[in-house]
C-alpha cells in the first residue's frame, strides 16, 4: 500500500533523491535534464534543492513501505494552477502511486483554491502517462506552444 504526504524544505535530500533518480531513469519524461539537475546541485547544493519549496503549492512525495517512489509539484500563479515533476519509480508503476499523487494534489487544490483548473504538459508519446492523466479527470487541451514534443492537458473541476 502506498502513501502520499506533503514534504517541506527540510526534506529536500528526499525531493533531491527522487528528482535525481527520475531524471536518470526517465530523461526523456522531463524539460530538465540530470546534467543540468547535477551541475545546479554542484553549484548551488541545498539552495537549489529547497528552491523547490519556494513557489506556492504541496511538494508531495509517495512512499510504498516508507521508501520513496514517486513524487509531484502543484504550483499555484496566476491562472491555471500546474502539475510539475510528476514521477513515479518503475517498480511500484501499475499499483495506483501516480493516482493517489494526483488525486492528493487535487484535494490540495480544491480545499485551498476551490474551482482552479490544473494544468501538465506531457510528452505526446509518453502513453502511459497520458492514459494515467486521462483516468484521473484530465483532458487534451492541445500541443504545448513552447515544447512540439509536448501536449498540454488540464482537470477543470465541478463548479
Amino acid at each position: 500500500m502506498s502513501t502520499v504526504r506533503e514534504i517541506s524544505a527540510s526534506d529536500w535530500r528526499i525531493w533531491r533523491a527522487l528528482r535525481l533518480r527520475a531524471l536518470r531513469e526517465d530523461p526523456d519524461a522531463f524539460a530538465s535534464t540530470l546534467a543540468t539537475a547535477l551541475e545546479r546541485d554542484t553549484q548551488d547544493g541545498e539552495a537549489y534543492w529547497r528552491g523547490y519549496f519556494t513557489r506556492p503549492g504541496p511538494v508531495l512525495i509517495a512512499e510504498v513501505d516508507g521508501a520513496p517512489v514517486g513524487m509531484a509539484r502543484v504550483v499555484v500563479e496566476d491562472g491555471p494552477a500546474h502539475l510539475y515533476s510528476m514521477w513515479v519509480a518503475p517498480e511500484a508503476r501499475g499499483r495506483g502511486v501516480g493516482a493517489r499523487l494526483i488525486t492528493a494534489g487535487l484535494d490540495w487544490l480544491a480545499a485551498h483554491h476551490p474551482g482552479r483548473t490544473l494544468r501538465l504538459e506531457v510528452v505526446e508519446t509518453n502513453l502511459p502517462a497520458r492514459r494515467l492523466y486521462s483516468r484521473c479527470g484530465f483532458a487534451v487541451v492541445g500541443p504545448n506552444p513552447e515544447d512540439a514534443a509536448e501536449i498540454v492537458m488540464e482537470h477543470v473541476p465541478d463548479r
